[in-house]
């Protein structure tokens, strides 16, 4: 003896409950907040001095460029990503500053 096993799927596209538009209001201001956070800090960057931010393996123009990069792109993906290519060059004997 064989059973078919039916699953019945509502895919009908409805309306989205407020609980659910509400979290996801929540989330995208969220979202927004942590970026606007990030910039701040990142623009705090700023009032080191060149040594100061060589000592983290960044130039001022990396984080020139992060500050004034798309606002929803991470602006510190671009600055780890400078500081860890400035470190590769350093310790293969490449000059750094």
């Amino acid at each position: 003896m064989r059973t078919t096993h039916v699953l019945d799927l509502d895919l009908v596209a409805g309306k989205q409950s407020p609980a659910s538009r509400a979290v996801g209001v929540a989330g995208m201001l969220t979202s927004v907040w942590r970026q606007l956070r990030n910039r701040y800090a990142i623009g705090r960057l700023n009032d080191l001095d060149d040594r100061q931010l060589l000592d983290m393996g960044l130039k001022r123009e990396d984080v020139r460029e992060a500050i004034t990069s798309p606002f929803f792109d991470n602006p510190a993906s671009y600055l780890t990503r400078a500081s860890r290519n400035r470190a590769s060059l350093f310790y293969k004997g490449t000059r750094h500053d």
